[in-house]
């Protein structure tokens, strides 16, 4: 039995497999979400963050569990970059948006928001995580990673927590930084550079780049170079819309905030000059 899913050569069947090794990390996964991130009695107006939170464990199982993760482990590169686009750039930010706001004061209370200031320093956290995105996207390290359970567990583990490392300083506030919406608008365009470049690079090689796709049994009658194409593609175009849309919200957000700042603020007593004069009495 494998406890984890990997590349086997095998022809695909669509016969389902078990992979306890899967099952066992998202269950600690889950365990440890629930004892630090949330609150026993959430307030009314933060309850959303649970299933918010729920969601983000849900998509980590869907992308590492049968059959997504034996598919994209040694079959398509496609699926291989949809696990990838979900594990690093979709379940983080949920994950973090579902904790709790008391959490986050606690954590901010505690020694440990000390330890967090260097290594989440927005310019050590996206330099760590194009780094990991760009050793986990060469040929030679995919090639031989994905032909063994740990080494396909390793490519998945870093990709979600580099994920966290990167939407760490845009997500949580702890620790607190200077630094407006602009800045953080241009952290996502400075730390998308890595994973857009692999993207194009995917769509333009003349020939097949991983070899355990290329060698892998024929599944649908894809072509390597197609799934290779498809694979490019989702790079391209999946994460620069997830990027897009979390600058969408950071630059309305920004707006919405300096609507408010320059919203006159009301006078004392809630009366102005105009209504007073409207209520006196005429002669």
């Amino acid at each position: 039995m494998s406890w984890w899913c990997s590349a086997t050569g095998d022809p695909w069947t669509w016969a389902w497999r078990a992979y306890p090794g899967v099952w066992l990390f998202v269950l600690g996964l889950a365990g440890l979400y629930v004892r630090f991130a949330w609150q026993r009695d959430p307030a009314p107006s933060e309850a959303w963050r649970r299933p918010v939170g729920g969601l983000g464990l849900l998509l980590a199982w869907g992308m590492l569990d049968w059959p997504v993760g034996p598919l994209g482990a040694g079959y398509f590169a496609s699926i291989h970059a949809a696990q990838f686009l979900v594990l690093a750039f979709i379940v983080p930010p949920v994950l973090l948006v579902g904790v709790d706001p008391r959490r986050w004061a606690r954590l901010a209370a505690s020694p440990a928001r000390r330890a967090l200031q260097v290594p989440t320093h927005p310019l050590i956290a996206a330099a760590g995580f194009n780094l990991v995105v760009l050793v986990t996207h060469v040929p030679g390290v995919v090639d031989r990673a994905m032909a063994s359970q740990l080494g396909a567990f390793a490519i998945d583990a870093a990709w979600l927590a580099s994920g966290l490392w990167f939407w760490w300083p845009i997500v949580a506030p702890v620790p607190a930084r200077r630094g407006g919406a602009l800045a953080r608008i241009g952290y996502l365009f400075a730390g998308s550079l890595i994973h857009t470049g692999l993207g194009m690079w995917l769509l333009l090689s003349p020939r097949p780049v991983y070899g355990v796709y290329e060698l892998a049994p024929p599944v649908a009658g894809r072509s390597p170079m197609a799934d290779q194409a498809m694979a490019g593609g989702l790079m391209e175009l999946v994460g620069g819309l997830i990027i897009l849309a979390a600058i969408a919200v950071l630059f309305f957000s920004w707006a919405r905030a300096e609507a408010d700042d320059r919203r006159p603020a009301p006078r004392p007593g809630g009366v102005g000059r105009l209504e007073q004069a409207d209520r006196r009495p005429s002669a």
